[in-house]
């Protein structure tokens, strides 16, 4: 039996040498390496609890070689592209990028093949919530009594985002009349600018706000008191003050036109004044109150005295 397995022993091993060859060459005829390349999502790794990615890239270009049955079959998805921050403290860097690939394929190329990332601290802070009306009634309703719950929330976020909040706002949604109100609003968060700030956590997210509404613009007529400066020249004597309108009707927010008993002009200087003049004189209005017209029309008239 051993004499017919080791018989023409060399023929038969060259014969099954030169069918692996020709295996591998059909092979790689209809299955050859490719390279392919894919855009791959960067992450990162070994980040801190209290660390935070708030700059980086979020996708790199990813070059690698397999057979072509595995590259038309392959996405970014199948490769993961990472950078290493571990111990790295709050700042900008620039840190090389590893990308895994599963078995059969090779990286070739990362394109970049470092990024600049910024890391910044996370911290929490508690903040007071304002309430503020919104919605196609603003300027004619106000909130009058109001009871938010809970007062206050606890916001979570980089510290450079965390420092530039102004104020958190319960924004309250108001299109009827309806006197007494209770909502559930959302929070928002504003900067000194009043521009809302996202990206940061609020806890909780929202606020329930009751309470009732009141008028909120009103008007009136109140006078206009012409406030005069200075000193006529020697031997000129004041006569008389025409004031045109005497009286404006002023439109604001219910509370401040309720401590407004008149409106005063800008001084009018009497210097050098020694025959009857008229003037457009500018209105010295508080803020949030509108007038038809912000300027009155004052006739002096003055005579020789003695």
């Amino acid at each position: 039996m051993n004499y017919f397995v080791g018989r023409n022993l060399v023929p038969k091993l060259l014969a099954v040498l030169v069918a692996l060859v020709i295996w591998v060459f059909v092979m790689n005829e209809q299955n050859p390496p490719l390279d392919g390349t894919f855009q791959v999502a960067l992450s990162s790794r070994n980040l801190a609890e209290d660390m935070l990615v708030v700059e980086a890239p979020t996708t790199v270009r990813v070059k690698v070689r397999g057979l072509r049955n595995a590259i038309a079959g392959a996405s970014g998805k199948d490769f993961k592209a990472t950078v290493d921050v571990k111990g790295l403290a709050a700042g900008q860097y620039s840190l090389p990028i590893t990308v895994a690939a599963p078995s059969g394929y090779e990286v070739v190329e990362v394109n970049p093949d470092k990024v600049t990332i910024k890391l910044d601290a996370v911290r929490s802070r508690r903040f007071t919530v304002e309430a503020r009306l919104s919605g196609p009634l603003v300027g004619e309703m106000v909130l009058g009594q109001v009871e938010i719950r809970p007062t206050s929330v606890t916001i979570t976020g980089p510290v450079s985002q965390l420092d530039a909040v102004e104020k958190v706002v319960a924004p309250v949604e108001i299109r009827g009349r309806t006197p007494a109100f209770s909502q559930d609003a959302r929070l928002v968060l504003l900067n000194a600018e009043g521009n809302e700030i996202k990206n940061l956590k609020a806890d909780p997210g929202q606020v329930t706000v009751t309470g009732n509404l009141e008028t909120g613009t009103i008007s009136r007529q109140v006078e206009v008191k012409t406030v005069l400066s200075g000193n006529l020249p020697a031997g000129t004597l004041l006569r008389r003050v025409f004031t045109e309108p005497a009286k404006i009707e002023i439109k604001g927010p219910k509370e401040i036109v309720d401590r407004i008993g008149s409106v005063a002009t800008e001084p009018i200087s009497l210097e050098g004044i020694t025959r009857d003049v008229t003037k457009e004189v500018p209105l010295q209005l508080q803020p949030g109150l509108t007038v038809v017209k912000k300027t009155v029309m004052v006739r002096i008239t003055v005579g020789q005295g003695p």
